[in-house]
């Protein structure tokens, strides 16, 4: 090259088209970084139903999120499809639930792009089901719900309590997340004679796993 002369090298248009296309979507182990991000998920059953639950940091625009299932992650077929709130200021907050189907064990959360499907996040299922025995309710004579069950797993319970008319007028979370059987003891001074329902959900989920009514004379 002469002196002060200054090469320039033909870019070739397969080149430009690539330059182009970068900067829209970053690749990193299939994840797309730019558009949307998944800043958390997870995928729970619960007795006959499925959740994957998600969390995005931020949306440029409103898309199809794709749900698929795999029974060992290596081939995947569609479960369906979650429309996105195309919202950049704010957390999304999304959850997909179908039908219990034990072949299944791994599900993943996808996106269209131009050039195919981009994974944002996959999830394990994890077992949320639970038993509560609830074998006892009375109510002592200082004026305490006395509740004698079992649980099989452990996990977070929440007790709510219900009048006549389905009033909720008491919620308290349960001590105990472990596993066992329990007595416990619910101060209910502040509840007026009457019929009540006691209902024990699921924390997590906020399913109801056991209920039982009792009467405060």
């Amino acid at each position: 090259m002469a002196p002060g002369k200054l090469q320039i090298q033909q870019i070739q248009p397969a080149a430009l088209l690539l330059f182009a296309w970068i900067p829209g979507i970053l690749f990193g182990k299939g994840k797309a970084e730019i558009g949307v991000k998944v800043i958390h998920a997870e995928g729970r059953i619960f007795y006959n139903e499925i959740y994957v639950n998600w969390v995005t940091e931020f949306e440029s625009e409103p898309f199809d999120f794709v749900i698929e299932k795999s029974r060992e992650g290596e081939e995947w077929i569609i479960a369906g499809k979650v429309r996105s709130k195309g919202d950049h200021r704010h957390h999304g907050e999304y959850e997909f639930v179908e039908c219990r189907n034990d072949e299944y064990k791994f599900y993943r959360i996808r996106k269209e792009e131009r050039l195919g499907l981009v994974t944002l996040s996959e999830v394990e299922l994890v077992d949320y089901s639970i038993e509560v025995d609830l074998m006892q309710v009375s109510v002592n004579h200082d004026r305490r719900l006395v509740m004698v069950y079992t649980v099989d797993k452990d996990q977070e319970l929440l007790v709510r309590i219900y009048d006549r008319i389905g009033k909720q007028v008491l919620t308290r979370q349960m001590p105990f997340t472990w596993a066992g059987d329990f007595i416990y003891h619910l101060n209910i001074e502040e509840l007026q004679s009457g019929r009540y329902l006691l209902v024990i959900t699921q924390t997590l989920l906020d399913k109801s796993v056991a209920e039982k009514s009792f009467t405060l004379e």
